[in-house]
């Protein structure tokens, strides 16, 4: 997994109401199994009292999805499908059911799990990350206004240091490395020092 959409940092919360049971749907970024388990966990505590607690979740490490009690496919896979069907990863969403004294039925059930997961998802914040290449590029300040044009271009600044000569830590996806390397160099006629120092992955 190179390159992939997750949401921003944080809780996400919404609720829905249907034939009076309470949906209240929780999504949050996650960064593999272990995280999304404990996302889950402490939902589950929060929300002891409700009737059911499914979720689902996507990470680079793993996929999972449970029914809690529900009729079997018709709360985790519903949830699970709104996550994939997004095309988003690294994500958990847990959907909280207060039951409201009227049945569903099973197609009920996987409309009201599956939409009650996309509302959270859809009214969440994204960002893209990227598996990048950092360099460390050392400059005079007489070219580092060239090199932070070229460094977004390609891709990010993440840090930022001014001494006798400018330190910037630039992350570029891998994809365009090798042309960001060239550009940088031909922009500022080779003045600068410029090394790999790792690869990682960048929110954009």
């Amino acid at each position: 997994m190179k390159n992939y959409t997750t949401l921003k940092n944080g809780v996400y919360e919404n609720e829905i109401v249907i034939e009076k049971s309470r949906f209240i749907a929780f999504a949050c970024s996650v960064s593999n199994v272990g995280q999304a388990n404990l996302f889950i966990e402490s939902v589950s505590k929060k929300h002891y009292d409700a009737t059911h607690n499914c979720y689902a979740y996507v990470t680079a490490d793993g996929q999972k999805f449970s029914d809690d009690g529900e009729p079997q496919g018709t709360a985790g896979m519903p949830i699970l499908n709104a996550i994939k069907g997004r095309n988003l990863s690294n994500v958990a969403v847990v959907v909280t059911r207060y039951f409201g004294g009227i049945k569903l039925g099973a197609g009920g059930l996987v409309r009201a799990y599956g939409n009650s997961a996309g509302e959270v998802l859809d009214m969440a914040q994204k960002s893209e990350v990227k598996f990048c290449k950092v360099f460390c590029i050392r400059c005079a300040y007489s070219v580092a206004c060239v090199c932070e044009s070229v460094i977004q271009t390609f891709g990010k600044t993440v840090e930022k240091e001014y001494y006798d000569q400018v330190k910037l830590k630039a992350a570029v996806p891998e994809e365009f490395a090798e042309k960001f390397k060239e550009e940088i160099t031909d922009k500022t006629n080779g003045k600068i020092e410029m090394e790999e120092i790792s690869n990682d992955y960048i929110e954009f």
